[in-house]
C-alpha cells in the first residue's frame, strides 16, 4: 500500500470514529417515546452506575416516571444533580414529571437514573435492561447500551431543551 492510500485509509477511519453511535431503537409505550438511552461503563469494584435517556410525551395529559428497576443492580433510583456554591450534589427524586406534549431529558449533570448495588461492572459494548414504571402508561423494558466511561449523549440527535 502506498503512502497516499495509507493517508486516505487513515482519514476514513478518523471520520468513522466521529460518526455518532445510533444506539438502540426508540421504545414506544402509549403516548411515550423513550429514546437515546445509554449507561456509562464502570470501573471494577464500582458499586454505582448511571443511565441517561429521553422520554417524549406526545399525549395530551402529563405523565410521571415513578420508578425504575434493572437486573444489573440491586436498586435503581431517580436522582437530580444540583450545583450550589461550586459544588455538585445528588438528590433523590420521588418522580420525574413529563408534561403533555413535552420532553424529559436525563443527561449528565442533570436528571438521571442511579444504578445502586451493581451486580457486575458495566462494560462498554454490553447492553442492560431498565424497566420504567409510569403513573398512567404502565411499565416498559428499555434496552440500554453501555458506552465508555466518559460518554455523552448521541450528538447526532441531541436535544437542548430539557423539561421537567
Amino acid at each position: 500500500m502506498n503512502a497516499m492510500n495509507l493517508r486516505v485509509l487513515f482519514f476514513l477511519l478518523c471520520a468513522l470514529a466521529l460518526v455518532p453511535d445510533a444506539g438502540a431503537e426508540p421504545v414506544h409505550l402509549k403516548a411515550l417515546v423513550i429514546d437515546q438511552a445509554y449507561a456509562r461503563a464502570t470501573a471494577p469494584g464500582q458499586e454505582v452506575g448511571v443511565v441517561y435517556l429521553t422520554i417524549e410525551n406526545t399525549g395530551k395529559t402529563a405523565e410521571h416516571l415513578l420508578s425504575a428497576a434493572s437486573p444489573a443492580a440491586r436498586i435503581v433510583t431517580l436522582h437530580s444533580t444540583r450545583m450550589s456554591g461550586g459544588m455538585s450534589s445528588m438528590h433523590h427524586q420521588a418522580a420525574f414529571d413529563i408534561p403533555a406534549g413535552g420532553k424529559l431529558e436525563l443527561q449528565p449533570s442533570g436528571l438521571h437514573l442511579m444504578l445502586e448495588g451493581l451486580k457486575a461492572p458495566l462494560v462498554e459494548g454490553q447492553e442492560i435492561v431498565v424497566r420504567l414504571t409510569f403513573g398512567q402508561s404502565g411499565t416498559v423494558d428499555v434496552p440500554v447500551p453501555v458506552r465508555g466511561m466518559g460518554a455523552g449523549p448521541d450528538m447526532g440527535s441531541m436535544h437542548h431543551d430539557r423539561m421537567r
